[in-house]
């Protein structure tokens, strides 16, 4: 195995590990928040009341213990499926590369593509 597919192995598999871990994040985060908002119903807290303090106090508890260093979608990468480039993503042929794209065109693979000749 040389350098370079092992580079591209370990990129996948952490590809791969912070997909899962921002598919819990946000399941965590949509739970957390019908519970507060549930919270807030219930109680019909206003503002400055002493039982919204409290519920902020946990909330705020809550949150600060669950951190994780992936935060948002836009750090995770859309790679190619077969080549696992994370550039030149085509999303209408389901996640190909255009390098790949192209390579499958010229063999065969999907047909109903030519090459552009002017």
């Amino acid at each position: 195995m040389g350098i370079i597919s092992w580079i591209m192995f370990y990129s996948k598999v952490k590809d791969i590990k912070n997909r899962a871990l921002l598919r819990k994040k946000e399941k965590s985060k949509i739970v957390k928040k019908f519970i507060f908002f549930n919270l807030m119903n219930r109680f019909k807290l206003k503002k400055k009341s002493v039982k919204l303090e409290k519920v902020l106090f946990a909330w705020r508890k809550l949150y600060s213990t669950n951190c994780v260093k992936l935060n948002s979608k836009t750090r995770v990468l859309r790679r190619c499926v077969v080549s696992n480039r994370n550039r030149g993503n085509s999303r209408s042929f389901g996640g190909l590369s255009r390098i790949v794209l192209r390579n499958f065109i010229h063999s065969g693979i999907l047909p109903g593509y030519k090459k552009a000749v002017w």
